[in-house]
């Protein structure tokens, strides 16, 4: 369910799919899925202590809260201008490597993955776990792109601009809980000093 939230990844699948069509959503949600597998890997391999230090909850609330609302600014003044013709030139590396970079870059993955999902992992299922989040996060991301070609005419530019306004707030919800949450970690440091 973390996955599917909104997020730059579900937005990059879905406007994918929709400038070109369902196979060049699912190149992308496999480059999202791959970068998914990447922050797997490092909290199985023990680097989610990481992200339980306070410093780099810090640095993260800060550079991924501005993050957050730059992301919020560009959708809310996106211009919407839907067509009927798809862009079919988009080269499947290219669409799979931005996926991942989406991903990788993506403060709320990265705080989920280390801070939130790394404290319930446990050494003796870690491949089982392992195996059911990457099942799920299969189900996610290639479900959006399955779903968004489904409903490709429900997608107007009226319809589309309310998305984007409504993931622009959500993204600056998000970007004040990371504010919050560096807040908290910097009176942690403070007190610990």
């Amino acid at each position: 369910m973390g996955s599917a939230i909104p997020g730059p990844d579900i937005l990059y699948i879905t406007r994918t799919t929709l400038e070109s069509r369902l196979a060049a959503g699912l190149i992308a949600a496999s480059g999202v899925l791959f970068a998914s597998l990447f922050y797997l890997s490092a909290v199985g391999l023990g680097l989610g202590a990481v992200g339980q230090s306070l410093y780099f909850q810090l640095a993260i609330g800060l550079f991924g809260s501005l993050y957050l609302l730059w992301i919020a600014k560009s959708i809310w003044n996106e211009t919407i201008a839907m067509s009927q013709t798809h862009d079919r030139d988009k080269r499947a590396l290219h669409l799979f490597l931005k996926g991942m970079a989406v991903h990788l870059s993506n403060p709320k993955a990265i705080i989920f993955f280390s801070i939130i999902l790394a404290p319930f992992l446990h050494r003796g299922m870690l491949p089982l776990q392992i195996a059911v989040l990457t099942l799920g996060h299969m189900t996610t991301f290639f479900g959006v792109a399955a779903l968004v070609s489904r409903f490709d005419n429900f997608f107007t530019e009226s319809r589309a601009s309310i998305i984007n306004r409504t993931s622009a707030l959500l993204f600056t919800f998000f970007a004040l809980e990371l504010i919050r949450n560096a807040y908290a970690a910097l009176q942690q440091i403070v007190i610990q000093n």
